[in-house]
C-alpha cells in the first residue's frame, strides 16, 4: 500500500497533559510514524520545510529531499483535556510546493492520498490539480484543520471560516474533522454530508460518520485525564488508522472501531515512542 500525505510539517513546542517537549509535528508526521508500524505500507510526506527540520526527518520519507527554506513553520501548543491554545511562527515558509513531474509521479502511484494543510495557503485550483493526478480507484481523504485557522497580530491561532469548502470537499471520498475545529462544527458537517462522507472525532466519546441523511456514532472506552500522557496528534493517528483500514475493507464501521482503538492506545505514550497493538483483523 502506497500512502501520500500532502500538507505542511512543522516544529511543535508542546505542553500537554503530563509532558512538555519540542519535536516534529503536523498531521503528516504523526501519520508517518503510525504507518511505520503498519505492515506493507510505503509512506510519502510532501511538504515545504527548512534546514532546522533536517534533524527530525530520520525515518521519514519526505519530498523534496532537500530543505526549501531556512526555517520551518512553528506551532506552540498548550493542551489540557479538550482545551487547546496555539501560537504559530514562520508562516512565510508554508507556501505550497510546485507540482512538478516528480510530485505528479508520487501522487499517481498512491493508493491513498491525504491532504492535511496546517494553514489555508492552498488554493482551490492547486488542490484540483493535485487530485487530477490521483488514480481513479485511489482513496482521497481531507483533514481540513488548516482551513479553519487564521492568525492575529500576536501570532495566536484564531478561528477562520472554511470559505472554500463548497469547491473542495466533494473532491475527496472522506473529510475527517474534530468537533473542536470550529464552534459550529456540528452544523457544518451536516451540510457537508450532503456532498461526501464526513467523519467527526468526538474526543473521549468516540467518533461518528455522516453521509446524506444518515449518521452513525461509534463510542470508545474513555481514558481519564490523569492517565493521558499526551493527546497531541491523536486525531491524526485516528485518521491514519481509519484510512488504512477502510482501504483494505471498504467497511466504515470496522474502520472507525479500528481507528478509535489505535488512537486510544497511543494516548498512553509520548509521540517519540508511540506504541500500540494491532487489533485482530
Amino acid at each position: 500500500m502506497i500512502i501520500t500525505i500532502i500538507g505542511q510539517v512543522c516544529i511543535d513546542n508542546n505542553i500537554s497533559e503530563n509532558s512538555a517537549y519540542t519535536t516534529a509535528g503536523g498531521p503528516a508526521i504523526f501519520m508517518s510514524k503510525i504507518y511505520g508500524k503498519f505492515p506493507d505500507v510505503t509512506t510519502h510526506v510532501v511538504s515545504p520545510y527548512g534546514s532546522d527540520f533536517v534533524r527530525y526527518i530520520k525515518g521519514i520519507n519526505i519530498f523534496p529531499n532537500k530543505p526549501t527554506h531556512d526555517w520551518t513553520l512553528i506551532y506552540e501548543n498548550k493542551s489540557q483535556g479538550n482545551m487547546r491554545s496555539q501560537k504559530t511562527f514562520n508562516r512565510e515558509c508554508t507556501k505550497p510546493l510546485p507540482i512538478n513531474p516528480e510530485l505528479q509521479k508520487i501522487i499517481s502511484s498512491s493508493n491513498i492520498l491525504f491532504f492535511t494543510p496546517l494553514t489555508s495557503d492552498y488554493s482551490i485550483q492547486y488542490i484540483k490539480e493535485l487530485i487530477g493526478y490521483t488514480q481513479p480507484n485511489s482513496l482521497r481523504i481531507l483533514l481540513p484543520q488548516g482551513f479553519f485557522r487564521s492568525f492575529d497580530e500576536k501570532n495566536n491561532v484564531i478561528q477562520r471560516d472554511f470559505i472554500e469548502a463548497d469547491a473542495i470537499i466533494s473532491l475527496f471520498n472522506f473529510v475527517i474533522v474534530s468537533e473542536q475545529d470550529h464552534q459550529q462544527m456540528q452544523f457544518i458537517t451536516h451540510d457537508w454530508a450532503k456532498k461526501t462522507h464526513i467523519i467527526m472525532t468526538l474526543g473521549e466519546k468516540g467518533s461518528c460518520h455522516m453521509f446524506k441523511n444518515e449518521s452513525h456514532f461509534i463510542p470508545t472506552e474513555q481514558v481519564m485525564c490523569k492517565d493521558v500522557i499526551d493527546s497531541v496528534g491523536s486525531g491524526d493517528i485516528f485518521s491514519a488508522s481509519f484510512g488504512y483500514k477502510y482501504y483494505l475493507t471498504k467497511d466504515i464501521e470496522k474502520s472507525l472501531l479500528f481507528a478509535n482503538n489505535i488512537a486510544r492506545q497511543c494516548l498512553f505514550y509520548p509521540p517519540h515512542n508511540l506504541q500500540f497493538v494491532l487489533p485482530e483483523q
